[in-house]
């Protein structure tokens, strides 16, 4: 017998250990049927994906459409609200990862490889989603997980339900998982602020760079026309080597920009030799053009987080001159402004290794529409204000999730 380091004054037991079939009834996994990776709607018949419980709270999106009559027959039990489900089958980090689901989606069912727990009296069933998604609990769920893949592993039946764990009394876990399902709640409107905070900003970048928005001088007065251009009228190519031996060797990342290789890949990809790489410096963009999620014709970023680092000669890369304000440029990049202008040089299917058919002289070609600096820099000033309030919560998300996981250590045994 023993207790956690962190609990309520009015409880002062000992937990007991117990094996996970005294607290449940029944652990099924579902039926393998066919289905389709596409957007379902309420009335649908669909099945979860093993990647709805991968964070360890339930993603409703995460789910596949089954439309063919003979694979809906086939489905089992439906997804019940405040039920529990568990990866059984899946990657060595995801396998035994599991959620609690307060309200399940219509018509949802579970693939075979995802098991739906249901619990007796003795247990809460909220305290004992929290319980198996705590870290030390992973870790012993996947201790037990086998398979000759390293890229998958399972766990059985009968390893799960012979689990042991340790559980104080009804009331205490029910004292337990109000709290932390009031942190949940907290993570939860978070996320759904940062939501709207960043649809927000996508609405204003469109009016704005659609010039359906403008804003005025200081003195009142209305702005002039935005001059179209070419990119080649603002930007220089930057095409210098790396004789300095630079070893920041960065990627592009959709979500964070220009970034270390070691950092974002674990491991750098670059060759070793990297005298050949062009040396961007702070301020400078690079192109990658071949196709990311969000970045259908590629992506442009710029430097940011580092004063140098080196990229690969397949990027296109470039400093743009004072005519341009780079924090506006980044901003009309960002909006998917130049997208329509790829498009159209860039060849359909004529791709080398995955990049986009586009040339260098094509690239510098495509046309920019550009309001004064003054107006540059209002809207510049006006979509960073935004960016800063999105950061903000994000980091507050951060520190709510970081501090459930440290409660999650110290609340469970």
């Amino acid at each position: 017998m023993t207790s956690p380091k962190l609990r309520f004054k009015e409880f002062d037991s000992d937990w007991s250990k117990v094996k996970l079939k005294e607290l449940v009834i029944s652990l099924d996994a579902g039926v393998s049927v066919n289905g389709e990776d596409v957007d379902v709607t309420e009335d649908d018949f669909s099945v979860l994906k093993t990647s709805c419980v991968s964070l360890g709270v339930f993603n409703a999106n995460e789910r596949k459409l089954v439309n063919l009559e003979n694979e809906i027959q086939r489905l089992k039990e439906p997804l019940l609200d405040n039920s529990l489900v568990m990866n059984r089958s899946n990657t060595p980090l995801l396998v035994g990862s599991s959620a609690f689901i307060k309200k399940a989606p219509k018509n949802t069912y579970l693939s075979d490889k995802l098991w739906q727990i249901k619990v007796n009296d003795k247990a809460d069933i909220r305290w004992l989603s929290f319980h198996l998604s705590s870290e030390t609990t992973l870790i012993k769920l996947r201790d037990m997980a086998t398979g000759t893949s390293n890229s998958m592993k399972n766990i059985t039946k009968s390893d799960v339900l012979n689990f042991e764990l340790s559980a104080p009394s009804k009331q205490e876990q029910t004292k337990i998982a109000s709290f932390l399902s009031a942190v949940d709640e907290k993570v939860s409107q978070l996320t759904q602020k940062h939501q709207l905070l960043s649809q927000y900003k996508q609405g204003m970048m469109q009016k704005l760079f659609s010039q359906q928005i403008r804003f005025k001088a200081d003195d009142g007065s209305e702005f002039g026309e935005w001059e179209e251009i070419q990119l080649r009228d603002v930007a220089e190519r930057v095409t210098r080597k790396n004789k300095e031996d630079n070893q920041n060797a960065l990627t592009i990342s959709a979500q964070m920009g220009l970034v270390n290789q070691q950092d974002y890949f674990s491991k750098q990809i670059a060759s070793r030799d990297l005298s050949k790489y062009y040396l961007l410096h702070k301020g400078e963009f690079a192109y990658n053009k071949s196709y990311s999620a969000g970045y259908p014709m590629g992506a442009i970023k710029r430097l940011k987080l580092y004063e140098k680092g080196v990229v690969s000669t397949l990027y296109i890369c470039f400093a743009l001159n004072d005519q341009l304000n780079a924090n506006f440029f980044e901003q009309y990049v960002e909006s998917g402004a130049l997208v329509p202008e790829l498009e159209k040089i860039a060849q359909e299917g004529a791709r080398n290794h995955g990049l986009l058919n586009i040339s260098l002289q094509e690239f510098f070609e495509v046309v920019i529409l550009k309001p004064c600096l003054e107006e540059q820099t209002k809207i510049a000033n006006f979509l960073s204000a935004i960016d800063q309030k999105i950061e903000g919560v994000a980091q507050q998300i951060e520190q709510a999730k970081q501090w459930k996981k440290g409660l999650l250590q110290q609340m469970f045994v």
